[in-house]
């Protein structure tokens, strides 16, 4: 269950960015300045030093003309505290991602023995609980007109392009569950039905999936841009989480853009 929180994924991604920060901030001090910077208050202004080390007493004086070389000494000092603050940070999250089993909650109820489990309602979810929850919620596909051509997907889906056919034989591929035109609202009021709404299952969040497969027709174009311009008006819909495929009768929808963007969003 929490393996796949959100809250989990920002955690570790926080500690690569503190790794990042400490080998900058150790590339840099690498570079500076031998010595450290004393700092002293005489006629109502700041005067610099440079001490080389502990016994230099006082220290050098720092001219005025030369006060480039006392910040580069401060920033040096900044630069050491802020690393070993990062450095404690660093400590306590490898502490806890150390220490912190994510199915720790969720084998409570799995170890249960069944007669118990029959009578307990479990507080979460295992994935294809999840999965089947999500994959069950009721609604109404749009339908299709008489003369519409007829394109089905390797699970007997009826869509509405060979394009279509494309992106979900490709994420039934990748195990990705998915909803055909599921709707898209703003409060109560439907303002869309994207080609696909897909779940990414360890992050546990919905993604939806418009293929723009008409671009060379102006319509067709000016249609869809109203209605990506309402979407990104939708106070319920985060545009973040809207996945786009192009095409045109001169550039047809590439395989490879498909399988990238499921390795971004849905995996």
């Amino acid at each position: 269950m929490y393996e796949s929180a959100p809250w989990l994924t920002d955690l570790k991604q926080l500690e690569k960015e503190i790794e990042k920060q400490i080998k900058r901030l150790n590339e840099r001090i690498k570079k500076a300045p031998e010595g450290s910077l004393r700092i002293s208050r005489k006629w109502n202004k700041n005067q610099y030093y440079h001490r080389h080390d502990s016994s230099n007493g006082p220290g050098i004086y720092i001219t005025h003309q030369n006060k480039s070389f006392a910040a580069r000494l401060a920033q040096k000092d900044y630069d050491a505290r802020l690393l070993d603050a990062l450095k404690s940070q660093k400590k306590i999250i490898d502490q806890f991602l150390k220490d912190f089993d994510p199915d720790a909650a969720q084998q409570v109820f799995t170890h249960l023995t069944a007669a118990r489990q029959a009578l307990v309602t479990p507080e979460f979810l295992s994935d294809e609980e999840y999965i089947e929850q999500w994959m069950n919620e009721p609604y109404e596909r749009l339908g299709f007109k008489k003369d519409e051509p007829e394109f089905y997907t390797a699970k007997g889906e009826r869509v509405r392009s060979k394009s279509e056919i494309l992106i979900a034989d490709a994420l039934l591929r990748n195990n990705i569950p998915y909803r055909l035109e599921f709707p898209v609202f703003d409060g109560k009021i439907i303002i869309g039905a994207p080609d696909f709404k897909c779940l990414n299952v360890r992050l546990r969040k919905d993604y939806y999936w418009e293929h723009l497969g008409k671009l060379g027709d102006e319509d067709y174009t000016n249609r869809n841009v109203k209605k990506l311009e309402q979407y990104a008006r939708a106070d319920d819909f985060d545009e973040t989480r809207l996945i786009l495929t192009f095409e045109t009768d001169k550039h047809p929808l590439n395989t490879k853009v498909i399988e990238a963007k499921i390795r971004r969003f849905l995996i």
